[in-house]
């Protein structure tokens, strides 16, 4: 029998969803705390479920448009417009199931074979492993501990070849939850626009941010070169409902919207419609689910200031990263041991790339007590307690 392809046989699996399979079959011995994954811990909003509901039991189960709902394409525009101040249509939408189909689209739709990829440093593994399915070539640029995980323009700017196509962000961050400012937002567009690069900004948590606001990419696209990802999962706790949506030029969105035919046709009716109503409807229970967020980022600092191990106080997003360096572990033998000895699961730092191979990764999606003894046993194994 023929081989695999190579690279898809080569990419290695997301160091996030190995300890996750750990955790849960830890969980058939006992209680088993989860820091490792970034799934919020609330119910979906009883207006929300209600409608999807609503909208199922009406019959919207069918196949929809490849680019989505009329209503959710319309209520997302309206989302962008009022949180960016620009002008955004339903043309200017595309409806995908989940982010992470927001993000894959972009690479189908403008990387050729040996492209580069400018990607983060420590960065979501998904970027990585995209990037190479579709043959473009991934190029880091660190996102340093010692500059608070915040990049460094020129450095990026040295990495930028005639081969270079695309420029990755994410902010509100996943895995640092640092939170780029204006001025950085500006500046990181003004080297775009001067190298002719395209901009995938992933801006999924745009609505967690614990102090001054979130700043996107788009009021500062002159050219219609930005592509902003977001969606339902982390802001209105709907992880399972898999709608994210891309706001791009309406030239990338038709391109986009023809690509999802040969790999998902379409997304979920009921869904999408559900989605609109969340969008445009009561949003308390996102300023309830931020405040819960900024309070356990605040208990988990706590906890590491009481260890000296404190580092930097994150901004928004729903994840911390720890320094680990002084258990003179690898991240991933740690993580590991974590979970055997003190029954908490985290993220390796390794999994995120090379910056980060003394760190792990914990998420604030958990329950305050749980975040309280879970830091305290990531603090004790660091010390070799």
């Amino acid at each position: 029998m023929k081989p695999f392809a190579r690279i898809p046989a080569e990419i290695p699996r997301s160091g996030i969803r190995e300890v996750m399979d750990l955790a849960w079959a830890a969980e058939k011995t006992g209680e088993v705390i989860h820091l490792e994954v970034g799934q919020p811990d609330f119910d979906t909003p009883a207006h929300i479920i209600e409608a999807t509901c609503r909208f199922a039991n009406a019959g919207h189960t069918k196949y929809v448009p490849n680019a989505g709902v009329d209503p959710l394409r319309a209520a997302a525009a309206r989302y962008f417009e009022r949180s960016t101040g620009v002008a955004t249509g339903p043309e200017h939408i595309l409806v995908t199931p989940g982010a992470v189909m927001s993000v894959a689209s972009s690479f189908l739709a403008l990387l050729e074979p040996g492209d580069e990829v400018l990607l983060p440093d420590p960065g979501w593994p998904n970027y990585h492993m995209a990037v190479s399915i579709v043959h473009g070539q991934p190029v880091f640029y660190n996102l340093r501990a010692e500059n608070h995980f915040l990049p460094d323009l020129d450095e990026i700017e040295s990495l930028i070849s005639e081969k270079t196509k695309l420029m990755l962000l994410c902010t509100p961050s996943n895995p640092t939850g640092q939170v780029y400012d204006q001025t950085l937002m500006r500046e990181l567009m003004g080297l775009a626009q001067r190298h002719d690069l395209w901009v995938l900004s992933d801006e999924i948590y745009g609505e967690i941010v614990f102090a001054n606001q979130h700043h996107s990419a788009l009021p500062h696209d002159e050219d219609g070169r930005t592509l902003i990802v977001s969606g339902m999962s982390k802001s209105f706790a709907m992880t399972g409902y898999r709608v994210g949506f891309t706001r791009a030029n309406p030239d990338y969105i038709e391109l986009a919207a023809k690509l999802q035919e040969p790999f998902v046709s379409c997304g979920t009716g009921f869904s999408q419609l559900a989605s609109a109503e969340a969008l445009d409807g009561p949003q308390e229970t996102v300023a309830q689910m931020r405040e819960a967020y900024r309070r356990r980022r605040d208990i988990a600092l706590e906890v590491l200031r009481a260890h000296d191990l404190y580092r930097y106080t994150p901004g928004g997003a729903i994840y911390l990263m720890i320094d680990i360096a002084a258990s003179g572990m690898d991240s991933r033998d740690f993580a590991v041991r974590l979970l055997e000895e003190k029954r908490v699961a985290v993220a390796p730092g390794k999994t995120f790339g090379k910056m980060c191979a003394d760190h792990v990764r914990i998420s604030i999606a958990a329950e305050d007590d749980h975040i309280r003894r879970g830091v305290t046993a990531i603090c004790e194994l660091v010390k070799g307690k």
